[in-house]
């Protein structure tokens, strides 16, 4: 495993080779933090609560920023990057089918994930207490266990396979809970009614630019502003989807394009 700087961002290239979760020194820690959690001393005068071997587990966990995981690892295991709050961004190789439980639990500045298009299970508060505001689950997810994305408080946009089962709890604590009861049914249908065809064409895994077009063709080009029942547009959907590389602003010159050239055939 190696880190350099990418974006900016101190990036850990993940490779499996070495196990960088330690139960003895998490618990020391957790211990420790939770002690002094209503004290008045600062972070680095906590630290000092540690041993040196702790000491210096959180500080090297508390460097990383991004995390690319690389080609070969088939799965992340469970607590691999749990308290490491600096996390900001995961891209996780095509390679990755399971993440265990607790894997990224309460890694508070985690935003944005890349999942791998192979993904087949999400572990119990894999991704808890992070920081996320919209997550594309693949179409080969069959399972979200409980509370996998709970206590992200800023999750609003969650794209489900009609097949995946989600666990109890897995959003709870999110503003998308706020839309139950009813909420994890529509979700798991990606707005089945045929007026949402675009969410559901902007959301799905791949868009296609002649799917997308034929329907911009029946609904016109406002479609790309009109809300679900959540609040979210089409063109939100499309400019967050990860597995995409089409931009609305191409979308409609090329649309724009292809109706010109009709009418001066015509």
């Amino acid at each position: 495993m190696r880190t350099e700087v990418v974006d900016g961002l101190l990036t850990l290239f993940y490779d499996g080779s070495k196990n960088l979760f330690n139960a003895n020194l998490y618990i020391e820690y957790d211990v420790v933090w939770q002690r002094l959690r209503k004290s008045d001393l600062t972070k680095e005068e906590k630290m000092n609560y540690l041993s040196p071997e702790c000491q210096e587990y959180v500080k090297e966990r508390w460097t990383w920023e991004q995390v690319i995981v690389e080609e070969g690892v088939t799965f992340i295991q469970g607590n691999t990057f749990a308290l490491c709050y600096n996390i900001e961004s995961v891209i996780f190789a095509n390679t990755v089918t399971i993440i265990e439980d607790y894997a990224f639990y309460r890694c508070k500045k985690l935003a944005c994930i890349k999942l791998s298009v192979n993904l087949e299970s999400v572990g119990r508060s894999a991704f808890h207490s992070c920081k996320l505001s919209s997550v594309f689950l693949p179409p080969r997810c069959r399972i979200v266990h409980t509370k996998a994305f709970a206590r992200n408080k800023n999750l609003i946009n969650l794209v489900v396979p009609r097949g995946t089962e989600l666990g109890p709890d897995c959003i709870t604590g999110t503003k998308l809970a706020e839309f139950a009861p009813r909420l994890l049914t529509w979700i798991k249908n990606i707005n089945a009614d045929d007026k949402y065809a675009l969410h559901r064409a902007c959301a799905s895994y791949n868009p296609l630019k002649e799917v997308i077009f034929g329907i911009i063709e029946e609904k016109g080009l406002k479609a790309f502003k009109e809300k679900n029942e959540i609040g979210i547009t089409p063109s939100r959907y499309l400019q967050e989807n990860p597995y995409t590389d089409l931009s609305e602003m191409d979308i409609v010159r090329d649309y724009m394009s292809k109706k010109l050239n009709f009418q001066e055939y015509m």
